[in-house]
């Protein structure tokens, strides 16, 4: 991995730190980011400031370059342009990587956008430090990225005093919840058991919560965990029901379908094995869906200036 890494920062006349890598390319400052084998992505980031020429370059790369350069995501902040794709193996990521930088520098170079100034503010480097922006490696006017880091700290503090309305995100949690139930059932009707359900409540509890005033922190992950789960169990124990409550209505029984399904789960062995093969598959895939969408939040709950910092 360690050679992999200096042969691409030589070829590419990069500098490295750890696993990431910065300098110069065809005239342009650049960086990569890769978290190592944890991370499921990989960063090249462009550090020019695109003035009026940003929505015809997203597009581009949106539109014209996305499938040709097979990338996942492009976002752009002061900080400058970065592509995102799917980190399968070194390899074929630092193979992608070159693919990229080259495709997009020419593609500056040919609309004219200067690579010798400070992404902030597009004025040349005259004077310039070298600064950590989004984690990546650049070099901008000290000035430039203090005013940023300000900026950036000014309203992760104004977010900070807001108050926390725990029972209004708790209500967003609970629809959200109710979504997934329903997604549920429809799919126990068609004979499938996925994590699609939890995923998509707790995508949608997630929003809610945030939407009805609650705040993106620790309890949030919890809240909405414990709401998609208990929710996604109780869909499966009245899924349940209403099969036995249809196999009565069928069979001319009358009675209480609780009473008849824990009657079957006390007395006959395959409906006992099918019930609860049936409820740890659900748990099973409950749970992944929650703990994607957990990670996303957790890196949702990062603090942007956490990646900003001033090297020597």
């Amino acid at each position: 991995m360690k050679k992999q890494l200096e042969q691409f920062a030589a070829e590419h006349t990069l500098s490295r730190n750890g696993n990431d890598m910065y300098g110069s390319y065809n005239g342009y400052q650049v960086s990569i980011r890769w978290g190592g084998w944890s991370s499921a992505s990989f960063y090249v980031g462009f550090h020019v400031n695109l003035g009026n020429k940003m929505n015809e370059v997203v597009n581009w790369l949106n539109v014209a370059q996305k499938k040709q350069l097979r990338i996942a995501n492009v976002t752009i902040d002061g900080s400058g342009l970065y592509c995102i794709f799917t980190n399968m193996t070194l390899g074929s990521s630092l193979k992608k990587a070159h693919e990229v930088l080259y495709a997009v520098t020419e593609y500056l170079k040919m609309q004219g956008i200067p690579g010798d100034v400070c992404p902030y503010c597009g004025q040349p480097l005259e004077e310039k430090k070298l600064v950590e922006d989004n984690y990546c490696l650049f070099y901008a006017h000290e000035g430039c990225f203090n005013s940023k880091l300000s900026q950036v700290e000014g309203v992760e503090s104004a977010e900070a005093s807001m108050p926390n309305n725990y029972l209004r995100g708790f209500l967003g949690a609970l629809i959200g919840g109710i979504v997934g139930m329903l997604i549920f059932w429809g799919l126990f009707q068609l004979g499938f058991l996925a994590s699609i359900s939890s995923l998509i409540g707790a995508v949608v509890g997630s929003l809610l919560y945030t939407k009805f005033g609650g705040k993106n922190n620790k309890m949030k992950i919890v809240i909405i965990a414990s709401v998609v789960f208990v929710l996604t169990a109780a869909a499966f124990f009245l899924c349940y029901l209403q099969v036995v409550s249809d196999a009565m209505a069928q069979a001319g029984v009358y009675g209480s379908a609780l009473e008849m399904l824990g009657y079957l789960l006390e007395t006959d062995a395959d409906v006992r094995g099918a019930f609860w093969g049936d409820f740890a598959m659900s748990i099973i895939f409950t749970v992944v869906g929650i703990v994607v969408v957990a990670m996303s939040m957790v890196r949702q709950q990062k603090k942007v200036s956490s990646g900003m910092k001033k090297h020597s």
